[in-house]
Order: C-alpha cells, then sequence, then structure tokens
C-alpha cells in the first residue's frame, strides 16, 4: 500500500523568512506601541516632578494589570489559530468570542481597581497632592485602561488568522499622535486667535484615551477585513444565542489563559521584587539594575513579537500535518508519536523541529546584533538612558561592572520567550508555568532575599541569582522541547 505524500516540510530559510515578515512586523509594532509610554513619561517630565511622580504610580498598578491580562487572553491564540488554520469558522468565532468575554471580564476588575485607587492611596497615607495629581490622571485615562483589555483580545484573533499586515502602520501613526495630542492637550496651542487650554496631567491622560481609541478603532477594523462577524456565532441575534454558541469554547480558552497569566504575572515581579529587596540595602546599586531591567523589557519587545508569530506556524504545522480530526488533541505526546499510514502524521515532528530551529536561529541572529553593539561597538545600552552621565559616576560605573551580566538576562529572557511560545503553540503551558514559578520565585526572588536579607549582599548577588535562575529556566524549556521533538526522531 502506497503511503499518501502530505505536505512539504519547509526548508529552514523559507520557514525564517515566514517569521521573520510575519514576526517581523508584530516585533516592531510591539516595539513602537511600547515608545507610547516613554513619550508620556517625557512629557509628563517637563510638566512637574509631580505629575511625573503621580503618573508613574498610577502605571505602576497597570503594568502588572496588563501583563496579566495578556497573559490571560493569550490562552485563545493558539486555539483559535488551529481553527482557522483548519478551515474551522465556527471554532475560530467561537474561540475569538470565548476571548472576547474575558476580555470584557479584565476590563471590569480593571475599572473598579483604578475607581478605589485613590482611597487605597488615601488610607495608605500618601500625600493628598500626589493622590489629587494620581486622580486627575485616572480620570482622563480610564478609558484607555478599560479599552486596551479589549484590544488584546481583537489583537490576538487578528494574529491567528497569519496576518500581520496593517499592524506597523497602525502602531506608528499611534505614535505620532500621541506625541501631537500629548503636546496638545498637556501643554496647549496658541496659532492666531485660536488656542487650546493647557489641561497638564490630565491632557496627557486624555491623549492616551484617544490614541488608544484610534488604534482600537484600527485592529477593529482589521479583525472585520479578516473575515470575523457575529452571525458566524449564531445566526439568530440576541446575547443569550451568542453565549451559548460561546459557553462550548469557554473552558479550554480559559484553561489555557489562566495558566499563562501565571506565568506572565511570575514574570513581571521578578525584576519589580529584585529591586525591591535591593533598594532596601544599596539604593545605587538597585538604580543600575532598574536601568538594566528597563533595557531587557525593551530588548525583548522583538522576541515577544516573534513569539506571537511562532504560535500561528505552530498551530499552521499541526493544521498540514496532523491527520484531520487531530489537531485539538490535548495529548501532545501522542500527537508527536502516534504512528499510521499518513504521510502527513509523519512530517509533523520534522515540520515543528523546522520551526524551531528557524525560531532559534532568527532570535540568535537580533542577539548577535545586541552583542556586536554591546562588545563589538563597546556601547552599553543602559548607559544611554543617563542624559547626564557625568552627574551620575558611581551608577555608570555600576553599569559598566554589568555590562555582560546584563547582556546575558536579554539573552536568556529572549529564548525563554522563543521557546515557551512553541510550547504554547503545543498547548503544554504547565511546563513553562512551574519552570518559571519554581525559576524566578524560587531561585530569583528566594534566593536574592536570603543573600541580600542574611548574607548583606547586594546588586552583584541579585544581578547573578537573576541569571542563574533564567538560565535554569531556559535549560528545562531545551529539555522539555527536546522530549517532544528530539526524541521523535526515533
Amino acid at each position: 500500500m502506497t503511503t499518501p505524500s502530505g505536505p512539504d516540510v519547509p526548508t529552514l530559510r523559507g520557514e525564517m523568512t515566514a517569521l521573520s515578515l510575519f514576526g517581523g512586523r508584530l516585533a516592531l509594532s510591539e516595539l513602537i506601541l511600547f515608545s507610547l509610554f516613554l513619550t508620556d513619561i517625557l512629557m509628563l517630565g517637563l510638566i512637574s516632578e509631580l505629575s511625573l511622580s503621580a503618573a508613574l504610580l498610577v502605571n505602576s498598578c497597570f503594568v502588572p494589570c496588563f501583563v496579566t491580562a495578556l497573559g490571560l487572553l493569550q490562552g485563545g491564540l493558539p486555539l483559535a489559530a488551529r481553527h482557522y488554520e483548519d478551515g474551522d469558522v465556527t471554532g475560530f468565532h467561537g474561540v475569538t468570542g470565548a476571548t472576547l468575554v474575558l476580555a470584557l471580564i479584565c476590563a471590569m476588575i480593571v475599572l473598579i481597581i483604578f475607581l478605589a485607587f485613590p482611597p487605597a492611596l488615601h488610607m495608605l497615607d500618601f500625600p493628598a497632592a500626589l493622590i489629587e495629581e494620581s486622580w486627575a490622571y485616572i480620570t482622563f485615562i480610564l478609558p484607555a485602561f478599560v479599552l486596551s483589555m479589549v484590544y488584546i483580545a481583537v489583537r490576538n484573533a487578528i494574529i491567528a488568522t497569519g496576518n500581520s499586515r496593517g499592524f506597523i502602520l497602525l502602531s506608528v501613526a499611534g505614535l505620532i499622535l500621541n506625541g501631537c495630542m500629548n503636546y496638545l492637550l498637556g501643554f496647549g496651542l496658541t496659532i492666531g486667535t485660536f488656542s487650546t487650554p493647557a489641561m497638564g496631567i490630565s491632557g496627557i491622560g486624555l491623549a492616551s484615551t484617544i490614541v488608544e481609541g484610534m488604534i482600537f478603532a484600527g485592529f477593529t477594523l482589521l479583525l472585520f477585513r479578516r473575515g470575523f462577524r457575529l452571525h458566524h456565532l449564531s445566526p439568530v441575534p440576541g446575547l443569550r444565542n451568542l453565549w451559548t454558541a460561546i459557553r462550548p469554547y469557554m473552558r479550554q480558552t480559559t484553561r489555557i489563559g489562566l495558566a499563562v497569566a501565571l506565568i506572565f504575572f511570575v514574570d513581571s515581579t521578578l525584576f519589580s521584587g529584585v529591586l525591591i529587596m535591593v533598594g532596601r540595602h544599596d539604593v545605587q546599586g538597585m538604580a543600575a539594575l532598574a536601568l538594566i531591567f528597563e533595557w531587557v523589557a525593551l530588548a525583548v519587545m522583538i522576541p515577544v513579537g516573534l513569539s506571537e508569530a511562532i504560535v500561528q506556524r505552530v498551530a499552521q504545522a499541526q493544521s498540514q500535518f496532523s491527520p484531520a480530526g487531530q489537531t485539538g488533541n490535548d495529548d501532545i505526546s501522542a500527537r508527536m508519536y502516534q504512528t499510521g499510514d499518513s504521510g502527513a502524521a509523519a512530517a509533523l515532528p520534522s515540520a515543528l523541529r523546522m520551526i524551531l530551529r528557524a525560531a532559534f536561529m532568527v532570535t540568535s541572529l537580533y542577539l548577535l546584533g545586541i552583542a556586536v553593539i554591546y562588545i563589538g561597538l563597546g556601547i552599553n545600552v543602559p548607559t544611554l538612558f543617563i542624559l547626564d552621565n557625568d552627574a551620575h559616576p558611581a551608577i555608570v560605573a555600576r553599569l559598566e561592572r554589568y555590562a555582560i551580566p546584563g547582556l546575558l538576562l536579554a539573552i536568556f529572557m529572549s529564548f525563554i520567550i522563543v521557546f515557551a511560545a512553541i510550547l504554547r503553540g503545543l498547548l503544554d503551558v504547565r511546563t513553562s508555568m512551574i519552570a518559571v514559578v519554581i525559576c524566578y520565585w524560587g531561585i530569583g526572588l528566594g534566593v536574592t532575599f536570603v543573600l541580600v536579607e542574611f548574607f548583606d549582599g547586594g546588586a552583584d548577588e541579585a544581578l547573578k541569582t537573576v541569571n542563574i535562575a533564567l538560565g535554569i529556566g531556559t535549560a528545562t524549556l531545551v529539555a522539555r522541547l527536546w522530549f517532544l521533538l528530539g526524541r521523535s526522531r526515533q
């Protein structure tokens, strides 16, 4: 009996090109949108130190909310991508609808948190002027915070379709509009007889809401052009009918999303926890670490965008090479090692290995470029965040000493993000969840606490501990990928 020949496994060059084109747009979009926050901070710094402090305090609370929601809503991405690649219109719309429901729940939680934010500051005895300035900011930026939750779900649904066209255009337009609106509403403008009032921190918040609304409208239009329609969920209008159509997809979407949310939440607490512990004993060391962590957060925006493309590519490979009806199987090992007479099924592990190799190569080339900047050109990027290096010689000296360890942080974080994305595409979130909790909290925060509080350690010991934690996490994910994909050669 002749074994049917399935689709051809893509070449390494072809897979690298596909990942670079699709993931490149996502990565640049992430990088540009991340710059919106930096623009706000620069503008607020020109208004007053009180306005800057109030906005940073509010954003320090919003960032964990956003990161956790991002993880929760990521649960629907691999599922939606699989249904889309299989041509299952109902399944794609069902998962997207379930993700939108979760996004609305996140939006309600964010609304409650920030309405209670000023009273909470009052209970904690924060200065009255800071509370008043924070409320002036929250009043106008809260709609943007709420809308950003739904934006994540809409953006993930577009990524699931494998088409990232329009992302960069919307992101660049948002960045330019944000800068213009910040200046116009924050500082005011007078042209002849026409003038706009200077709203200060409230104007900066209002500008963010306007820009977020514009970006959300743009991505909603992109999703509509990709074919999303409510009538695919239920031909009969009505909220009850929509919920009946969405409910079967809620359980798996929520199960995967909660695991990813835990991973993202733990990840967001590693750096902040280390800074709090070090800052109690070594203020200059904390400042140096904060600049390094800020740089790492900026550097991994490229791998973050690439990871979203990887999830979609894994789902696409499983749709192409898995036997019909088995792409939704939760037993990953069974799917890797299943036997049968299908040539496509036999090619699945090879296709996934090719995606892994391509992801590793693209990420390595990106990190090689960063290494050339650090080592070849001798540019220590975190020092560029200090406008006047001569005014802070002690911090600059620390940054120079931490150059290589800081580079290792970016390398480990980048590979963890990419390898975890491949596992997430295979619906394996348990490995990443266990590795992150043990390595980040158990080793990263736990060992740092012991060294700092009981052995008079400082920033040097903390940086080494974080690198060890990230290195062990990377090795754990590599071992799991080898088990799933490497053994399938046998």
